[in-house]
């Protein structure tokens, strides 16, 4: 990799976003597969019949296996650094793929979704800290957004594909996406803020330039004196000392409510129970796969737009205008339906049409993509790998008993009491984060770390690059 080159920063912060982005698309399209697997394998002539536990395991599962994801890649990026780590998320949801295409009974089925969400565990965390620390502040909330265009993308292109053809020819082009990320890897630098972290300014120096040009030095600067200053006051705390830290614990609270919220949006039970969601909502007599692609159609346009606003506006802004009009959409399906459950109105086509796409635009305009943008923005260097996997791995706990018990909640409260339970939780999940989400648009990961430590630094204060120099 040499210094000069005829890319643009810009151009080279877009390659970056895109290998990543290509990892997510092919881990979207292993978390959106159980809606294309579970109705063929219901089919009366399928090779591999399932029980109903057998169903909710396979979905479900999945989320058991994040959790191990979550929980190693801090070590992996620690210790590997970002660029390594990110090669090493690509093998286990390539093996799940090839597990899918060669599976002849349950028990590879299984093992297939256990290795995917792994991969999927995995990806979470590195995805927001790698584009987090790649990109400048200016682009950095529409490159991190990027990530949720990936995700849904490849949970519409897992849609679409087995729409038309069987699962198992799905799985088997679903794997050319991780072939693609995995070369692509290959192209791009070391993490600057990983080199920082490890005392290899002068590494951290170069790929930064390589990386932003060089109009942020400041944010150069303020990187590196901030390592400078932790490794002299570095006193190996334990890990009930750093969870103490406001740094630490304030941005777990923030990030867990943030994913709670886009769990309980509905955009994760409709990527992997919409046929049933739709089904139950619209009525019977519908086609659940063709309204399941227009709703994933409707989710990529809209995660397109939700880039433009992402770079236009606040974040709070987008964040409770995005949850709002997400709550009311819920509170609206249970009116509907509670309506037309006592007689007071039949089911008209439209108006559940509306409601669920409408859902669907909230959740990909602003919820799914502030979540990856907060998570990739709060928290401190020194914990950031830790801190987005332990959020992570305890959100990731809530989505396993979301996932799991839904087939039980219809069945019990039906689908208009899965609605108003999901409603009270984004309220819930909407005023703490009124109270406690800062604004971080604009400012550079080290400006907000430095805002969660009460610490207001000029750029004038930090010492100079040469002298920075001297500590590597």
């Amino acid at each position: 990799m040499t210094d000069k080159t005829v890319f643009s920063p810009f151009i080279k912060q877009c390659f970056v976003c895109a290998t990543v982005c290509m990892n997510v698309l092919s881990n979207g399209c292993a978390y959106g597969f159980p809606a294309v697997l579970l109705p063929q394998l219901k089919l009366p002539d399928s090779p591999i019949p399932l029980t109903k536990a057998q169903e909710s395991w396979i979905a479900a599962v999945f989320t058991i296996a994040m959790m191990v994801g979550n929980f190693t890649m801090p070590i992996l990026m620690g210790k590997l650094g970002r660029k390594n780590s990110h090669f090493f998320v690509i093998i286990p949801v390539t093996v799940g793929w090839l597990l899918i295409v060669f599976a002849s009974n349950v028990e590879m089925l299984l093992a297939a979704r256990i290795m995917q969400g792994i991969s999927f565990g995995q990806v979470v965390p590195i995805r927001a800290v790698m584009i987090g620390e790649y990109t400048s502040p200016n682009n950095r909330g529409a490159f991190l957004s990027m990530n949720a265009v990936a995700q849904i993308s490849g949970i519409f292109v897992v849609h679409l594909l087995g729409y038309l053809v069987s699962w198992k020819t799905t799985a088997a082009i679903c794997i050319l996406f991780s072939v693609i990320s995995f070369v692509m890897t290959f192209i791009i630098p070391e993490s600057p803020s990983w080199l920082a972290s490890k005392g290899r300014y002068e590494e951290s120096k170069k790929y930064f330039e390589w990386l932003r040009g060089l109009n942020e030095n400041d944010e150069l600067i303020e990187l590196i004196q901030a390592r400078k200053d932790y490794r002299e006051n570095e006193n190996r705390s334990s890990f009930k000392e750093i969870i103490c830290k406001v740094e630490f614990y304030k941005p777990i609270i923030i990030t867990l409510h943030i994913s709670l919220l886009g769990y309980m949006s509905g955009g994760m039970i409709i990527a992997v129970y919409g046929p049933t969601i739709i089904s139950e909502v619209m009525g019977t007599g519908v086609d659940p796969q063709f309204w399941l692609v227009s709703i994933d159609i409707l989710r990529i346009l809209t995660s397109f737009f939700a880039v433009y606003v992402m770079k236009k506006f606040n974040r709070r802004t987008v964040t409770f205008s995005s949850v709002g009009l997400c709550l009311a959409m819920h509170v609206a399906v249970v009116i509907y339906i509670w309506l037309v459950k006592i007689g007071v109105m039949w089911h008209v086509y439209w108006i559940p049409v509306v409601l669920l796409h409408l859902q669907c635009f909230s959740i990909s305009a602003g919820i799914v993509p502030i979540i990856t943008v907060i998570a990739g923005e709060v928290f401190p260097l020194a914990y950031r790998s830790l801190g987005i996997s332990v959020s992570t791995a305890i959100a990731t706990a809530f989505h396993f008993v979301i996932l799991k018990t839904f087939p039980y909640l219809v069945t019990m409260v039906g689908i208009e009491g899965v609605y108003g339970i999901n409603a009270v939780v984004i309220c819930y999940c909407m005023i703490v984060c009124w109270f406690m989400m800062p604004e971080t648009k604009g400012r550079t990961l080290q400006q907000i770390e430095d805002r969660f430590k009460g610490i207001e630094k000029t750029v004038e204060e930090a010492q100079p690059l040469s002298e920075l120099a001297k500590y590597s």
